[in-house]
């Protein structure tokens, strides 16, 4: 089991091999054993299972991807357990992906372990405090100040204001309408938002919404994208028409799938793409 490739960031591993994490009012401790979890939770099982899409009928999954996009067989075939996590509380993925921009796994997990401090105490697992992720009217009294002695950098200004801006357009309600408005309305509703630009409004609403349709554009699509899709782009920059351009044919080619089929195209470039850069240069 691994959960660490970008889609939450409040797991770590324990020194017995177990995995530690937490989601909205949930805690897990999970072993794998063959084909097995073995989890300990203050939840039900259920819990488990909507937030890893246990649920998902993956082999109906792939045949529907296959169906609109054989080129991605060997990433399918590579990685037949690949899940996008369906997390419970918008506002924890939301100010999570407020924290990733021009940064790396391992600081944007710190970040994320700090905010979730402010909020109230779930339990004490192993030794260690779990706490549930602050609501709005927390975040946003979090002086900038506190946030920036923290390290959280530009992001300390951005996060409390994003907070408020929220807040302003009707807090929990405002979350409900992003769920149920068309894609394209939106994503840019997030982009309204302090600090929130085109890509981070993409994983927001693929990780912390569930709109699959939602194709967040990094180096790795950019260089999947060029080398399946635009090969003509190959060796330009990617601009923010690109960037548009690619959500949208992912979104005709897999329609509500288009997320799915970004997240096969994203661990295998993430993977492979030094293999892939060493081969092309020799």
């Amino acid at each position: 089991m691994n959960v660490t490739g970008g889609q939450v960031f409040r797991w770590r591993e324990l020194e017995d091999g177990r995995w530690l994490g937490v989601d909205g009012s949930a805690w897990f401790a999970v072993r794998t054993a063959a084909d097995r979890y073995h989890v300990q939770s203050n939840q039900p099982e259920q819990s488990f299972v909507r937030l890893f899409s246990l649920d998902v009928d993956l082999r109906s999954l792939h045949e529907a991807l296959l169906g609109r996009g054989p080129e991605l067989m060997p990433y399918i075939e590579a990685f037949p357990g690949l899940r996008l996590v369906r997390t419970e509380d918008p506002v924890e993925g939301l100010f999570s992906f407020l924290c990733t921009p021009n940064n790396h796994i391992k600081r944007i997990a710190g970040m994320v372990r700090y905010l979730a401090s402010v909020g109230p105490l779930l339990d004490t697992v192993e030794g260690e405090a779990i706490h549930r992720f602050p609501g709005l009217e927390l975040i946003s009294a979090i002086p900038e100040e506190t946030l920036r002695t923290s390290g959280f950098g530009y992001r300390a200004a951005t996060i409390p204001r994003a907070a408020s801006a929220i807040l302003e357009r009707g807090g929990s309600a405002f979350l409900e309408r992003i769920q149920r408005l068309p894609f394209e309305e939106a994503h840019q509703s997030l982009q309204e938002l302090p600090g929130v630009g085109p890509k981070l409004a993409d994983c927001i609403l693929l990780f912390a919404f569930h709109r699959t349709e939602a194709v967040p554009v990094d180096t790795h699509i950019w260089q999947a994208a060029t080398r399946h899709y635009f090969p003509e782009w190959q060796g330009t920059d990617l601009t923010g028409k690109k960037y548009a351009q690619i959500g949208a044919f992912m979104r005709e080619r897999f329609g509500n799938h288009a997320g799915w089929a970004q997240q096969f195209l994203f661990h295998d470039n993430m993977l492979n793409w030094r293999t892939r850069r060493t081969q092309t240069s020799s």
